[in-house]
């Protein structure tokens, strides 16, 4: 005994999407597919399409209108006015700073030169011997403690 079985259907295969109009012609193909001398188009067409003569090149305006050119220049040069004056405020700015840079550094060595002096002023060297002018004897390292003679 012989038994067949069912075939599956192969859902794996894609829909065809050629747009095959069931026995009718395609709505891209001219009506007179057939040149002149009978067969399919003829010597430069190559089964391409023939331009109908109802159809007219649009003619379009140009995209840059001169008012559009005159805002856009307009606008172009506001904006490098400002770039400039940006540019110079920030040069003054900067000299400022350097000149006040200048300034600190200047007052910065007279306050190390007076703190330096001062520190010799009040330095241990200084107070010992000013002491010892004086008439004060020096303790030593060890705590004792100083007794003037009157």
């Amino acid at each position: 005994m012989y038994i067949q079985t069912p075939l599956k259907e192969n859902k794996s295969v894609k829909p065809n999407k050629r747009g095959i109009s069931k026995g009718k012609p395609s709505s891209w193909k001219s009506k007179n597919s057939l040149g002149s001398n009978g067969f399919k188009g003829n010597g430069n067409s190559y089964g391409t399409r023939k331009k109908e003569p109802t159809q007219k090149k649009k003619t379009s305006l140009p995209a840059f209108t001169p008012w559009k050119v005159i805002l856009v220049s307009f606008l172009i040069g506001v904006c490098g006015i400002l770039y400039i004056g940006h540019v110079f405020s920030t040069q003054q700015a900067l000299q400022e700073v350097r000149q006040l840079e200048v300034e600190f550094n200047k007052m910065q060595r007279q306050y190390n030169a007076t703190r330096l002096e001062y520190d010799r002023l009040i330095g241990p060297k200084e107070i010992y011997q000013r002491a010892q002018q004086q008439g004060y004897i020096n303790a030593g390292p060890a705590d004792q403690t100083i007794t003037v003679k009157p």
